[in-house]
C-alpha cells in the first residue's frame, strides 16, 4: 500500500511536469519540430488568416488553395467563432488552449477501455501525449494537425463505448453512430492523412452484428459528409489544394524503408507493456514463422537496391523527411556509404520488430499495410504522417497485449521525455 502511494505521488509529480512542460514550450516559443516557429510553417497559416479575414467565406474558399495544403475548415471556423482570429499572437493563444483538450480526450479514452485501472495511472499515460513534440508544435504555432487529433479522439471515445452499448437502446445506438460518423467525417476535413479514421470506423460498423438498417444508415451518411469535400476536389482539381503535396502521382520505393522505421520507433515504447517473457517470444516468434525467411529475402533484397542502386538526393536532403532514424544518421555520419549502412541496418531490425508486434493478427497487419501503401505514393514523407495517429490506434484499435502499471507506464513516459529533448536538440 505504502508502495503505491510513492508511484501515485511520483506519477502526480510527472503529470505536473508535463503540464508545466507544455505551457513552459510555449511561452519560450520553442520550436520542437523543423516545421515550427516563425519562420516556418506559421508563415503559411498568416497568410490563410489574412485571406479569410480580408475577404468573404465563398472567395476565402477560392484564394485559399495558394496558402495551405488542407482543406479550410479550420480557418472557416475561425472567422465566424474567434473573435481574435485576425490577432497572430491571441490566434496561438486560442490554439493552445484547445489543445489542451488533447490529454482530456485521451484520458476519456483510456478509461473506456481500461475502466477497472487507477486514474491516476491513466492520467500519467494521457500526460505523454504534452510531451509530444508532433502535438507540440501545432498547439504552440497554431498548426492544423491538432484539429484533427481532437475529432479522432472524439470518434476513438465512441467506437469504444459502442463496443459495449446495448444494441436494444435503437434511439441512443443511432445518436452514438450519428456522432461517431460526423466527428470521424470532420478529422479529414481537418487533415486529408487522417482518413484512415473514418475507414476504421465504417469497417467496424459494416462488419459488426448490426442491423442492416444501422448499416445502410452509416453508408447514406457518410456519402452525405463527403458531398463538400467532393466540391473541393472539383475545385482544386485533386485531393490537395496546392501542387505542392503529391499523392499517387509516382512511385518512391525507398520510402518504404523509411516508412517502417518511423513505425517501429513509435511501437518501441508500446514494448514496455508486455515485457513478460519477451526473450522466450521473441525466440519464439523467429522459430514458428516459416515465411519469415522467405521474407527475409526480400528485405535483403530491397535493403540492396535501397543502399547501392537508389538515389543518393534523399540522403543528403535534411528537409525532406525521412523519419527519426535518418535525423540521427545525420548527427553521427558525414560519410555516405556509412550511412546508407546504419539506416540499411535499422530497416532489417525494424522489419523485424515490427512484424514481432503485429504477431500474426490481421487487424493489425491491414492497419499496418495501409501506413506503408500511403508511404511509397506521397511525396514529402514525414514521421508527422504517422506519429501520432498510430500512436492512438496502438492503444484503441490494434490488438496488442498491455499490462499496465507504475512502473513501465514511468519507462513509458520517460521515452517521450527523452525524445521530445533530442528533438529540441537537433532542430534548435
Amino acid at each position: 500500500m505504502k508502495q503505491k502511494k510513492i508511484f501515485q505521488f511520483s506519477s502526480l509529480v510527472l503529470i505536473l511536469f508535463a503540464l508545466f512542460s507544455f505551457f513552459y514550450g510555449f511561452y519560450m516559443d520553442e520550436i520542437p519540430m523543423g516545421s515550427g516557429g516563425y519562420g516556418g510553417d506559421f508563415k503559411f497559416v498568416k497568410k490563410s488568416i489574412q485571406i479569410f479575414s480580408n475577404n468573404s467565406l465563398v472567395e476565402s474558399i477560392l484564394l485559399f488553395s495558394d496558402s495551405s495544403n488542407r482543406p479550410p475548415l479550420i480557418y472557416i471556423l475561425h472567422k465566424i467563432f474567434n473573435p481574435f482570429f485576425s490577432d497572430e499572437i491571441n490566434f496561438r493563444r486560442v490554439i493552445f488552449f484547445i489543445s489542451l483538450n488533447l490529454p482530456i480526450l485521451f484520458f476519456l479514452c483510456l478509461k473506456e477501455k481500461f475502466k477497472k485501472t487507477d486514474n491516476i495511472l491513466l492520467a500519467l499515460l494521457s500526460s505523454t501525449i504534452l510531451l509530444n513534440p508532433f502535438v507540440r508544435n501545432s498547439s504552440f504555432w497554431g498548426l492544423e494537425e491538432n484539429y484533427s487529433i481532437i475529432t479522432s479522439l472524439i470518434s476513438l471515445l465512441f467506437l469504444l463505448k459502442l463496443q459495449n452499448f446495448p444494441k436494444i437502446d435503437q434511439i441512443g445506438l443511432y445518436f452514438k453512430i450519428f456522432i461517431l460518423l460526423l466527428f470521424s467525417s470532420l478529422c479529414v476535413y481537418f487533415d486529408q492523412k487522417f482518413v484512415i479514421i473514418p475507414l476504421i470506423c465504417f469497417l467496424k460498423i459494416i462488419t459488426d452484428n448490426y442491423s442492416i438498417k444501422i448499416k445502410i444508415f452509416t453508408v447514406i451518411l457518410y456519402i452525405v459528409f463527403s458531398i463538400p469535400y467532393l466540391f473541393l476536389i472539383k475545385m482544386w482539381g485533386g485531393i490537395f489544394p496546392t501542387n505542392n503535396y503529391h499523392i499517387g502521382e509516382q512511385f518512391y520505393p525507398h520510402h518504404f524503408g523509411f516508412a517502417l522505421t518511423m513505425i517501429a520507433f513509435i511501437f518501441f515504447p508500446f514494448t514496455f507493456f508486455d515485457k513478460k517473457n519477451l526473450k522466450n517470444r521473441i525466440f519464439n516468434f523467429i522459430k514458428r514463422q516459416k515465411k519469415l525467411y522467405l521474407s527475409f529475402i526480400i528485405v535483403l533484397s530491397y535493403i540492396f537496391f535501397f543502399s547501392f542502386v537508389q538515389n543518393n538526393y534523399f540522403f543528403f536532403d535534411k528537409l525532406d523527411g525521412g523519419g527519426v532514424i535518418k535525423k540521427i544518421s545525420f548527427i553521427f555520419f558525414d560519410d555516405l556509404i556509412v550511412r546508407k549502412m546504419f539506416i540499411a541496418a535499422f530497416i532489417f531490425i525494424s522489419w523485424f520488430y515490427v512484424a514481432f508486434v503485429l504477431n500474426n493478427k490481421l487487424n493489425n497487419y491491414l492497419l499496418t499495410l495501409y501506413f506503408l501503401s500511403f508511404s511509397v505514393i506521397t511525396k514529402p514523407f514525414y514521421q508527422e504522417y504517422y506519429d501520432p495517429i498510430i500512436f492512438f490506434l496502438l492503444f484503441f484499435v490494434y490488438k496488442i497485449n498491455f499490462n499496465i502499471n507504475y512502473k513501465n507506464s514511468s519507462f513509458f513516459y520517460l521515452f517521450f521525455l527523452i525524445f521530445l529533448i533530442g528533438t529540441n536538440y537537433y532542430y534548435n
